[in-house]
């Protein structure tokens, strides 16, 4: 005889489910800030590796060319500029290729540094005739998390920031310092002059104190919206999202993220200016140079 027996399934029931999906729901939001961290923390890291690489590349370029750094940048015509992005990176947006008679054009192969970084020469963008077809990256200068370009703000305040990266618009995210090297006078010279011996003297004066005193304070390379904040004097989030919070590149090789407040040329572990040129009040001025407003200084903010 055969006997047969039965089992009765039993299914949840709709509370149960609701109650199952909340707490999926309730996990999902406490893990997702984690998650979202923890990937910007790597693009951190992406971006402090690159300028690692960049302060390497750029050490390696001042003791061939004498302590000289490239950001002079000329055209045709007897044009020449100051540029902070020119030493190297991807060739700029076309907009630049008409801006000031082009001076501030500086396609990819013509960028000095770029062979110092990647240990070749780059290639060249790609054009059919006239037109381009694909411009050639150089992903070494570019932060994975940029919120804009400040560059054209410069000269154009009504600039929409957010409407391109730095690396699309001027070819890197990390600009040169060159606020160290603004509102400079030679001691003793009233005829000195910015242009163009002047910022050459000037330019390797300041990399020698730097190695000398400063290597590893001293900010070299600073993010495009760092570089904007200090010529202003007012703060604002850095590229990924800390309030003052910034990517810098130092000249003994190291880089940090640092909270840097731009109403001071100086803080603790950093200075945007060189100290050794600074007017003290009761002080002899200094020499070879000096900065000719007293507002340049590490006593005291600007505003």
């Amino acid at each position: 005889m055969t006997h047969k027996t039965h089992r009765s399934v039993r299914g949840f029931t709709l509370i149960e489910l609701l109650v199952v999906v909340a707490i999926i729901a309730l996990l999902i939001s406490i893990l997702l800030p984690s998650l979202g961290r923890a990937r910007e923390q790597a693009k951190v890291a992406k971006c402090l590796a690159n300028l690692r690489s960049l302060m390497q590349g750029t050490y390696q370029y001042l003791l061939e060319w004498q302590d000289n750094f490239p950001y002079f940048v000329t055209a045709a015509g007897g044009w020449m500029g100051i540029s902070s992005w020119s030493y190297g990176g991807k060739s700029p947006d076309e907009y630049w290729r008409t801006y000031s008679n082009g001076v501030f054009y500086v396609p990819i192969e013509k960028r000095p540094m770029n062979v110092y970084l990647i240990g070749r020469q780059p290639e060249p963008d790609l054009y059919d005739g006239s037109t381009l077809v694909k411009r050639t990256e150089f992903p070494v200068l570019q932060c994975p998390s940029e919120r804009g370009s400040n560059q054209r703000r410069f000269n154009n305040p009504s600039w929409d920031v957010a409407s391109m990266s730095c690396y699309d618009d001027v070819g890197t995210t990390y600009q040169y310092n060159l606020h160290a090297l603004m509102d400079l006078r030679k001691t003793g010279d009233s005829s000195w002059d910015y242009w163009p011996n002047g910022w050459a003297e000037a330019g390797r004066q300041l990399v020698r104190d730097v190695l000398a005193r400063y290597a590893s304070t001293f900010l070299m390379y600073l993010d495009d919206q760092l570089d904007f904040n200090i010529n202003q004097g007012k703060g604002g989030l850095g590229n990924h999202g800390g309030f003052n919070k910034h990517e810098l590149g130092f000249l003994d090789g190291h880089a940090a993220q640092l909270t840097i407040d731009p109403r001071w040329w100086c803080g603790t572990g950093w200075q945007a200016i060189n100290p050794n040129w600074v007017r003290r009040i009761g002080s002899p001025i200094p020499v070879p140079f000096h900065y000719s407003v007293q507002w340049k200084n590490c006593d005291r903010p600007r505003n």
